[in-house]
């Protein structure tokens, strides 16, 4: 039997609870559950109803969520040379605006990273093959990346690439997925960042 992504689970709890409340509202008058209708999908964010993403695996980690990731060691944020189509650096002292990335969320641990002009984060042609940049328009294999959290602080975390290898931030203006190895998790690991999830619960999750 095919296993369905956590995006398809989500869209199928929420259409099976919007469901029962359509069919049922009379009897339970005080179960709701607040959506928008965009286009034909209907849907509902974390901050409209947090209970409905109770049990999901890194649920501060939704559609939609913004991230913010500081080098330990450099000491400022990642984000896109011009706000995107460009290479990734580590340059920002403050995250707001172009520092912020946003996620797409394919499974509990796995992710898009999406930022200010819209292309995704990925490799990129230049640099062996370990450069990283946010260029493509549309997210593959080489746009998803895992987020691993230390298990005694959970905003401090590594980013793994599909070549199986971590990001580092070399420089201010070099950021690569060459790291390889486990991690202390201190303050001289290139590997580690300080995430910061922008705004509190946010995400998103659609029905059509």
């Amino acid at each position: 039997m095919a296993m369905y992504s956590t995006r398809q689970l989500l869209t199928t709890c929420v259409v099976v609870a919007l469901s029962f409340y359509l069919s049922h509202g009379r009897e339970n008058p005080s179960f709701k559950i607040k959506a928008v209708n965009l286009g034909g999908w209907l849907v509902t964010e974390g901050w409209i109803k947090p209970s409905l993403f109770d049990g999901i695996t890194n649920k501060d980690f939704l559609d939609g969520t913004g991230l913010q990731f500081k080098s330990v060691t450099v000491g400022k944020y990642l984000c896109a040379e011009a706000g995107g189509g460009n290479i990734i650096v580590a340059n920002r002292t403050s995250a707001s605006g172009l520092g912020n990335i946003s996620l797409w969320r394919i499974n509990a641990t796995n992710f898009n990273f999406r930022v200010f002009n819209k292309q995704f984060v990925g490799f990129g042609t230049n640099g062996n093959g370990i450069e990283i940049v946010a260029v493509s328009s549309t997210p593959g294999r080489s746009e998803t990346f895992e987020i691993v959290r230390s298990s005694n602080d959970s905003s401090r975390v590594r980013i793994k690439a599909s070549n199986g290898f971590f990001l580092q931030a070399k420089t201010e203006e070099l950021v690569t997925a060459d790291y390889a190895g486990e991690s202390k998790w201190g303050d001289d690991d290139p590997s580690v960042f300080v995430m910061t999830i922008a705004g509190g619960l946010q995400g998103r999750v659609s029905g059509h």
